[in-house]
């Protein structure tokens, strides 16, 4: 029996199954169990901070009365405390309203530098990004909206910034810079990082599934991922490499409503 020749995409090289086997493994990436666990877990703790610092403050308050005052040192432990728990409260908040974006699966109108930003705050749970990465940010004013899924923006964009900070992690020098910016009719949003660079030759696999020049547990899909989620709305992608600095940049069709304005 002759064999049946099966078409490739030229742009992945995959069998048609392999391409419907990875996006169904997006759409499970997108709506991962564990995510809606860990929304779960956040609820509760905020509920338990809330409760932790009502406590707190009544016994700040508490100190106060007491015959003779307390000592500063008291005080002063007290005031860190209290401290702490804004900044908890305030990280709980971001976590929080993270989870509600990523579940609203809708079109809506999305702006990119609120989302980065809200990026930005998330990955300062990075220790190595929080202790040792510089970041430069210089979102334009009035940039317009775009109009499509929260989720795919976010989960499309994270992986670009996610490799800016992976590729600096044996360079001496550690600057993130993340600028936006409109061109013409188009948004721009430019990722540079000061990282060990990337060969020419392989700049053209970057966003092939399943490659990598990563060691350790790394699929490969992140930027396979990305193009995959922000291609539908006329994303286009260039990557640069050179000088010690690396810079992805994607860019955007304004959405109709902006697109005369």
């Amino acid at each position: 029996m002759a064999k049946r020749n099966h078409r490739r995409d030229p742009e992945t090289e995959l069998h048609p199954q392999a391409e419907k086997l990875l996006s169904a493994f997006i759409e499970r990436y997108r709506h991962a169990t564990l995510g809606r666990l860990l929304q779960g877990v956040l609820h509760n703790l905020n509920g338990s901070l809330q409760v932790l610092s009502m406590q707190m403050e009544l016994l700040e308050r508490m100190a106060g009365r007491q015959e003779g005052g307390v000592s500063p040192e008291i005080q002063g432990q007290i005031a860190k405390c209290l401290e702490q728990l804004d900044q908890f409260q305030v990280t709980l908040d971001v976590l929080l309203q993270k989870g509600v974006h990523d579940d609203q699966s809708e079109h809506q109108m999305v702006s990119l530098n609120d989302l980065l930003e809200e990026e930005l705050s998330i990955l300062h749970h990075n220790l190595f990004f929080k202790h040792h990465v510089r970041i430069h940010k210089a979102f334009a004013a009035s940039l317009p909206l775009l109009k499509g899924s929260y989720p795919n923006f976010s989960q499309g964009l994270l992986p670009l910034i996610e490799n800016a900070v992976e590729a600096m992690a044996d360079s001496e020098r550690k600057e993130l810079t993340i600028v936006t910016g409109l061109q013409g009719n188009r948004i721009q949003v430019q990722i540079k990082d000061t990282g060990d660079g990337i060969p020419e030759d392989v700049q053209a696999n970057l966003f092939k599934p399943f490659f990598t020049t990563k060691a350790g547990n790394h699929p490969g899909l992140g930027l396979y991922v990305a193009r995959t989620l922000l291609s539908p709305y006329g994303a286009s992608f260039h990557c640069s490499s050179g000088g010690g600095e690396t810079v992805f940049e994607v860019s955007f069709p304004c959405s109709p409503a902006h697109s005369n304005s």
